[in-house]
């Protein structure tokens, strides 16, 4: 992460983010483990959940400026997006719908928190580095 503001901790700002998402991922691994009339009933409490988080997240890295802060925020709304329109379909009673929905929402919130910011990740020993891409050539 690179932060714009002085005197910023990126690494309490990732610990915080990593247990907030690893409460939302038990929460979602316990909806998975009731059966499909609770599951649809508790669905809705797991998506305002997400919404919750997410904004908590996005208030967090807004403080303490966040270079990419814009990024995240879009990849939160995609994942919103599908939850809400999946939801009334989950609420409808498409439990396989919802219990998909549920397992790729725990993938994507699963997915190292870190991952993809500026901070540079020191690379394991043997590990190869690609080459960048040539450009192509245009033929006239």
């Amino acid at each position: 992460m690179h932060f714009h503001q002085p005197g910023a901790d990126p690494h309490a700002a990732c610990a915080a983010v990593r247990h907030s998402r690893a409460r939302l991922c038990a929460r979602i691994a316990a909806l998975q483990a009731q059966s499909d009339d609770i599951f649809v009933q508790d669905f809705p409490a797991v998506v305002a959940a997400v919404e919750a988080d997410f904004r908590r997240e996005e208030a967090l890295l807004e403080h303490l400026g966040d270079a990419c802060l814009h990024p995240r925020r879009a990849d939160y709304a995609v994942v919103l997006c599908a939850l809400h329109r999946t939801l009334p379909q989950i609420e409808g009673g498409d439990v396989v719908l919802g219990r998909q929905v549920a397992d790729a929402l725990l993938a994507v919130l699963s997915l190292p928190w870190d991952a993809g910011t500026d901070a540079p990740l020191a690379p394991s020993a043997g590990t190869r580095h690609p080459r960048p891409a040539r450009a192509a050539r245009t033929i006239h």
